[in-house]
């Protein structure tokens, strides 16, 4: 019987060992995930790994992608952390493939990066091209947003046209590290023929096309000078529609005045409604001149015009001819050309039936623009807009108008109308 126990612990001793070493060899190779995400800047994020063999890690020819090592000896079950870089994306999103191979197994991790391309807004130049007068500190000014490039960007420049004998605009350097910002590339000489001047900016594989002209100046305002700025900050009424949230609201009736809407002569407030509540009525329909004109909007002109804290909110879900023009630029003497500056979004309550709400500048009584009537898209967060327009005087009005649809509502905010040279 003892012989018989002894054999018996043998044979499991035996089969301990056969299974422990079955257990040892089994081959593995794990990560914590199969995909990683990056937004359009050069950044870093980990993956872990467990193998218990050598491994390696193959970019496949992904030239964006680098990792902390390419290889590593077994882990075991100790978890190893993997650092994952992607550099700047300058262009549409990309998507690459890295494989992670241990003996016969192989395992893959998707890397995805957001699209990355440097916006570029409307160019100007910081003085006049006047014929015979000479180029001194004088730039083209280019805005951008996404901007966070590391190291300097060079800008190659062609000049052409009838009015460009004399002016040199050299190729040079610019810093674009923050992300928004302006480039300013030096313009030099002196323009010698009054007539067109065609200038082709290349940087970071794109082209932005300046072109201007040489003459004589309609005044000699400086570049810069402001001609209207109106901030809607003397709007307080209405509820705050981008962060759903009641707001202001008069409480009671309003008292009228020769027909029209004013505030009662002790007027009490309190927060009521909700996000999508107005603060008056149509502005320009139904509220008093005087009412208006305590609001900071006095000269201007619209339609389907409503209060919210801090701007306007234009349209219903059901008009089509909503509108707001500003006041003739009285301030231009002679003739400028300007920039039209301003922020919109469009109403988000229906993804659906919102999405096509735009907003168009037209140019009344004076001057020229070639986007003039052009529609631009709006998101639900307030968008900045530029627009320049050419030979604007004193007689010139600004209007910013709807698509002629229903659900076309849009916000307006921060209308700054300054001197350019076009």
């Amino acid at each position: 019987m003892k012989a018989l126990n002894i054999v018996g612990t043998f044979i499991i001793l035996l089969l301990c060992v056969a299974s422990c070493s079955k257990e040892s060899v089994e081959h593995f190779l794990r990560r914590d995930t199969d995909k990683l995400s990056f937004g359009y800047k050069s950044s870093k994020q980990t993956f872990t790994l467990r193998s218990s063999q050598a491994w390696t890690i193959d970019l496949n020819g992904n030239d964006w992608i680098s990792v902390d090592t390419l290889k590593g000896g077994a882990t075991g079950e100790r978890v190893l952390n993997v650092g994952v870089t992607v550099s700047r994306n300058l262009g549409a999103q990309r998507e690459g493939i890295i494989t992670l191979k241990s003996g016969d197994k192989t395992a893959e991790i998707t890397v995805t990066q957001q699209e990355g391309t440097v916006i570029f807004g409307t160019p100007y130049f910081t003085q006049p091209l006047l014929p015979g007068t000479p180029l001194e500190e004088a730039y083209i000014v280019i805005p951008y947003s996404k901007g966070g490039l590391e190291g300097l960007v060079t800008v190659q420049s062609q000049i052409s046209g009838p009015g460009a004998a004399g002016i040199q605009v050299p190729n040079t350097q610019v810093d674009m590290s923050n992300d928004a910002g302006e480039v300013r590339i030096p313009v030099t000489g002196t323009p010698t023929q009054v007539g067109v001047v065609n200038i082709g900016i290349t940087l970071l594989g794109q082209t932005v096309s300046v072109n201007s002209e040489v003459k004589p100046q309609g005044n000699t305002d400086p570049v810069g000078t402001v001609y209207l700025s109106q901030d809607f900050n003397l709007l307080v009424l209405g509820g705050d529609h981008f962060n759903k949230a009641a707001g202001l609201q008069l409480q009671g009736d309003w008292a009228t005045l020769d027909g029209k809407r004013v505030l009662p002569e002790n007027p009490v407030f309190a927060i009521s409604g909700t996000g999508n509540t107005d603060g008056s009525n149509d502005y320009f329909a139904t509220m008093h001149p005087s009412y208006v004109a305590m609001r900071g909007l006095a000269g201007w002109t619209g339609s389907r015009v409503y209060e919210r804290p801090g701007l306007v909110k234009i349209n219903t879900a059901s008009s089509t001819d909503g509108y707001l023009a500003t006041p003739k630029l009285s301030a231009i003497q002679g003739w400028a050309d300007i920039k039209v500056k301003f922020k919109a979004a469009r109403w988000s309550e229906n993804a659906t039936n919102d999405k096509d709400a735009t907003v168009a500048v037209f140019v009344r009584n004076a001057g020229t623009s070639a986007q003039h009537g052009v529609h631009f898209g709006l998101t639900p967060n307030l968008t900045e807009f530029e627009v320049i327009v050419e030979g604007a005087t004193s007689e010139t009005v600004i209007e910013f108008r709807g698509r002629n649809a229903a659900n076309s509502r849009f916000f307006l905010d921060d209308i700054h109308i300054s001197k350019v040279i076009k």
